[in-house]
């Protein structure tokens, strides 16, 4: 991790809540360590790697501004943020390093920046809605290259660029006003990234993924390889039992695809990086087992597994040999879901205390191997592992135990339950509720959600319903879903692998799915609640 100096103070902005916000998000970023000074700390530059300036009409004093200089000069990196390029015109060696002085703004609005070109810094960075103040600048050096625009009154104005200067890097934004856009995800991922540039943290080599199970079930082969594309990472190889399927797998992905069939050859593979498992359940534990121990990052589709105890094994394992774990929880980022987030998370029905979640109707289940409870681990295994990592994302705090009830009154001839219901206990009395059913003749919302100042209701496709009365009498809102981010759990695993960004799906996260679910079966055959292992 870096040492950055973050230099802060001036006017007509927060700049003393701001600052700490640009630290955190940095720190949580694994991208450096920042201490928060003002201009004086600029003439002792030695044991850091950048500075941030996020000032705003300071003066330079000329040994501030030549120390500043010189440590660009000689090869240090620097990030400008918003009112950094509103500085005094007697500093002119600043602003010909910075690159830019600024004119005017607008009045703050919401504005969309748009990415342009293909540049690391940007590379799988999303055009972004911001509220904050629209900066208007003149250029005060010939060479920058522009990373982001947006459209003022008609014309396009840079929202930022890079300059060389010297042996060193510039990086400047004309985002950061306030601290709505200080908290803004997208914006702070773009100056994380700005921040391993300047500092010539260059991305990892382009990470090369081995699919293993190429079933027609869906497609997922397809799909998970043209996720994997679309973040900029490379697809070498397919494994699966079927010879016709590797035939189909050669056909969607390309003559230069190496097909195995068995998981050994294509774990031993040099051309392989990273494995992607997508097969029944019951083996998703022996697949990453495979993988990791021969030093392979692995991706398993949901459920992780069937135990916590295969969990631990799989996470043990790979921390054993330094290797990535991940689950494809992909639906953390559904329309719904991330709605239904924001609406919690800005405080629209207080606190969270009960959750209801349903999903089902009346019909057979089908004759495959996921109604196979050998296979599948079960009913509740199935939507439910995507239903119990929303849950365990909305409500928090610990689980202090759960209490199943599983039923087999109907569809006799195959292995699965008709209906499981888990009951999920909370520390402070909060509890959740997830039914997932094929005997419900009378179905219910998809999402019903109390909290102290409101209630959410929710169905698959509807807008979002919320009743609130955080303003002191009943408003009932309809809430359009939100845009989710394409693809954004493998763009997460391209940042996490070649940029080194926190992991969105950690392994733990996806064995607490799992601990609950087993628990709630385990409870169910005991008739009591029980205490959820992991947790």
């Amino acid at each position: 991790m870096k040492n950055a100096l973050l230099v802060t103070g001036g006017r007509y902005h927060p700049f003393e809540t701001c600052a700490p916000i640009l630290a955190a998000a940095l720190k949580g970023a694994n991208v450096c360590e920042s201490t928060i000074a003002d201009t004086k700390a600029l003439t002792r530059l030695g044991r850091y790697d950048l500075v941030i300036m996020y000032t705003c009409g300071v003066k330079l004093t000329s040994a501030q501004e030549k120390s500043l200089c010189e440590f660009v000069k000689a090869g240090g990196g620097l990030v400008g943020v918003h009112s950094a390029n509103v500085i005094d015109e007697g500093n002119d060696a600043y602003l010909e390093m910075i690159g830019s002085k600024f004119i005017t703004h607008g009045p703050i609005t919401e504005f969309t920046v748009n990415m342009v070109g293909d540049h690391e810094i940007t590379r799988r960075v999303d055009a972004l809605k911001i509220t904050d103040e629209f900066y208007v600048c003149e250029k005060r050096t010939r060479r920058f290259e522009v990373l982001a625009e947006a459209v003022w009154h008609g014309e396009k104005h840079p929202m930022a660029y890079v300059r060389p200067y010297g042996k060193g890097r510039v990086f400047y934004t004309g985002l950061g006003h306030d601290e709505r856009a200080c908290n803004h995800p997208m914006f702070q991922r773009l100056l994380g990234k700005a921040v391993r540039w300047v500092t010539k943290q260059g991305e990892a080599k382009p990470t090369r993924a081995g699919i293993i199970g190429y079933g027609g079930a869906f497609n997922m082969g397809k799909h998970h390889a043209d996720q994997i594309r679309a973040a900029g990472m490379a697809v070498t190889a397919v494994c699966d039992l079927d010879p016709k399927r590797l035939e189909v797998a050669r056909e969607e992905l390309g003559e230069d695809i190496a097909l195995y069939d068995k998981l050994t050859d294509l774990a031993a593979s040099a051309e392989v990086d990273m494995g992607i498992v997508i097969t029944p359940h019951n083996v998703h534990c022996d697949n990453v087992l495979e993988l990791v121990t021969r030093g392979k990052h692995a991706i398993v589709e949901k459920p992780f597994c069937i135990t916590a105890e295969e969990a631990t094994r799989m996470i043990d394992a790979a921390r054993a040999n330094g290797v990535m774990l991940s689950t494809y929880h992909n639906r953390r980022w559904d329309s719904d879901f991330i709605t239904i987030k924001h609406c919690l998370d800005t405080g629209l029905i207080g606190e969270v205390f009960h959750i209801e979640a349903y999903a089902g109707g009346y019909g057979h289940p089908g004759y495959w191997w996921r109604s196979d409870k050998a296979i599948s681990g079960g009913a509740i295994y199935d939507w439910g592992a995507h239903f119990m990592d929303w849950i365990l994302n909305l409500m928090p705090g610990k689980v202090e135990s759960v209490y199943g009830f599983f039923h087999k009154r109907v569809w006799h001839d195959v292995t699965n339950e008709d209906q499981t219901h888990a009951i999920l206990r909370f520390e402070g009395g909060r509890y959740a509720e997830l039914q997932q059913s094929s005997i419900a003749a009378a179905g219910k919302e998809k999402w019903r959600i109390l909290g102290t100042r409101g209630a959410v209701l929710a169905t698959w496709d509807s807008p979002v319903h919320v009743t609130s009365f955080v303003r002191g009498k009943p408003e009932q809102i309809d809430v359009p879903h939100l845009s989710p981010e394409p693809n954004a759990y493998y763009r997460n695993i391209a940042e996490h692998l070649l940029c080194g960004a926190p992991l969105a799906v950690t392994p733990e996260s996806a064995r607490r799915v799992i601990a609950v679910l087993e628990g709630a079966e385990v409870s169910s055959k005991q008739g009591m609640p029980v205490p959820v292992p992991c947790e």
